[in-house]
């Protein structure tokens, strides 16, 4: 069985790389992204300046979250 592990990473005011979230899910689907930034969301994410993605096509969510 396929799994798709959604992960977001950030830069902290020093520079440096954290981890802000991570989801596994059945399908790299674009529900799956937009329920996994509505969850960052919730928990506080925001200023979000930037986002960079991996060719995939359904990451079209973070304009409807962000």
């Amino acid at each position: 069985m396929n799994i798709a592990v959604l992960i977001a990473i950030g830069v902290n005011a020093k520079g440096h790389w954290e981890i802000i979230g991570a989801a596994e899910g059945l399908k790299e689907n674009r529900e799956s992204w937009r329920s996994f930034l509505v969850g960052l969301k919730e928990l506080g994410l925001k200023g979000v300046r930037l986002m960079v993605e991996d060719i995939c096509l359904e990451i079209e969510s973070i304009s409807e979250v962000f």
